[in-house]
């Protein structure tokens, strides 16, 4: 006889009730407390607490001594199982089957069992706690260690910049210095003696003078302006005409004897060219007192022929001396090429140059010596220093700087109204002959060709 299905169904034992959602949520907060007693261990005062916790809910204490790697695989199994169990749950529901469901319900209970089970071996002192707060002790005392070497780290990164920039200025100073002994080197030996302000008079003297020396020859001659007056006196010209043509020639005279001022003083570059000019060159032994113990500044071109005077003469001339005044002194240009070629003619004319261009070139040399000598003077506010000046065109005259050459031309009369200040006439500067120096306390005049202003003419003093 058959048997009907639905007394069967009905004889069955009644299924396990399903999963609720409440008692999901337990057991996920039961795995998460686990999770964060395993990563962090929790204070004393709380183990307690969760020993007893865990005597309470598990019953006995597990076996002294488990493996902590054991333990840890487990709990990782533990999980996965959990993590299916789920999944197979949630299956279950879509569609939804009651017998899928309980099954998947119990397989997630008991999961849950074991992860709880975990949880009270890893709670337990006897268990992997141990091994968690010690390991959690040495990732703290690592990470002190690492802050203290980074601390460590930064002084001596900042240390190594700083001592960066030491070094770097260090070598400035060292490359600086060693430029500084290479030009000393290469400079001229001047001797204390002749490096004082009254030897820098001396020798501005002098070079004024071979300068004179060297324009009146080159016009003609050292006595053509004599003759000239005389012939003038002479002739049958009237003596406006005389002193018209006398006072054209002197006018000429002083205005090449400025061009050679200012020409020889510019010979290598303004204020820098000192030094280049002034270098003992290639000859080591070519001092300054050596070059100037020759009488003849032709012996001493012959004698140091790559001196700092051979190359300052050469640049001197070609600079100095026009082409024009050069033909009709020595009827050609022969002087000019042979300089150009690096030689220095024995010839009257180049002689007279040459004195004149060692008289301007020892006077560099030493306002160069005596700057350098006056610079911690003049630091300390003291009145060293030495300068050069000229009196601008138009200037009005000014006895303190100035000195007029009136006293050349023989109007003593004049020179003497000049001097002492003549209100009545509006004197200016037509040209500065030879430039002024001041040295220190020490003023030596620039000599100054006058003109006055009267009636809509200028007149030459």
């Amino acid at each position: 006889m058959e048997s009907s299905p639905g007394p069967a169904r009905s004889a069955r034992a009644p299924p396990t009730p399903t999963c609720t959602v409440p008692g999901l949520l337990v057991g996920l907060t039961k795995l998460f407390n686990l999770t964060k007693v395993c990563a962090a261990p929790s204070p004393a005062a709380d183990d307690s607490n969760g020993e007893a916790a865990a005597a309470t809910k598990c019953g006995p204490d597990p076996d002294p001594g488990p493996d902590p790697r054991l333990v840890l695989m487990r709990l990782f199994d533990a999980v996965s199982a959990l993590k299916s169990g789920y999944v197979k749950l949630q299956r279950a529901h879509f569609p939804y089957d009651q017998d899928k469901v309980a099954a998947a319900d119990e397989a997630v209970a008991s999961e849950l069992d074991s992860v709880a089970a975990l949880q009270c071996l890893c709670t337990s002192r006897r268990g992997i706690g141990p091994l968690v707060d010690d390991r959690w002790a040495q990732v703290q005392r690592l990470e002190a260690e690492a802050r203290r070497r980074d601390a460590h780290i930064a002084a001596l990164a900042r240390e190594l910049r700083r001592l960066q920039r030491d070094n770097a200025r260090l070598s400035r100073q060292v490359v600086r210095s060693r430029n500084d002994d290479r030009r000393r080197a290469g400079m001229l030996s001047v001797p204390k003696e002749l490096a004082t302000p009254a030897a820098l008079v001396r020798q501005f003297v002098a070079a004024s003078r071979s300068v004179g020396n060297f324009a009146e020859l080159l016009l003609g001659g050292a006595c053509s302006l004599t003759a000239a007056a005389s012939s003038t006196e002479s002739s049958d010209s009237s003596g406006t005409d005389a002193a018209g043509a006398e006072q054209a020639r002197w006018w000429r005279r002083y205005s090449l004897e400025a061009h050679l001022w200012r020409a020889m003083l510019l010979v290598g570059g303004a204020g820098a060219g000192d030094e280049e000019c002034c270098s003992g060159g290639g000859d080591a032994g070519s001092s300054f007192r050596r070059i100037m113990k020759p009488r003849d500044a032709l012996d001493a071109l012959m004698q140091f022929p790559r001196s700092g005077l051979s190359a300052f003469c050469r640049a001197a001339y070609i600079a100095a001396v026009p082409a024009e005044a050069e033909a009709a002194a020595c009827g050609n240009l022969d002087h000019r090429a042979f300089v150009s070629r690096g030689g220095h003619p024995r010839t009257p004319v180049y002689r007279a140059f040459a004195a004149a261009a060692r008289s301007v070139w020892a006077l560099r040399v030493l306002m160069t010596a005596v700057a350098r000598c006056s610079e911690p003077e003049s630091g300390q506010g003291g009145g060293g220093g030495v300068r050069m000046f000229y009196a601008g065109r138009g200037s009005m005259y000014a006895a303190e700087f100035m000195e007029s050459v009136a006293v050349v031309l023989g109007a003593e009369e004049e020179a003497r109204r000049v001097e002492a200040g003549d209100r009545e006439e509006k004197l200016s500067v037509a040209l500065t002959v030879t430039p002024g120096v001041k040295v220190g306390d020490t003023v030596v005049r620039c000599r100054v060709l006058l003109c006055r202003r009267r009636e809509g003419f200028v007149g030459i003093r």
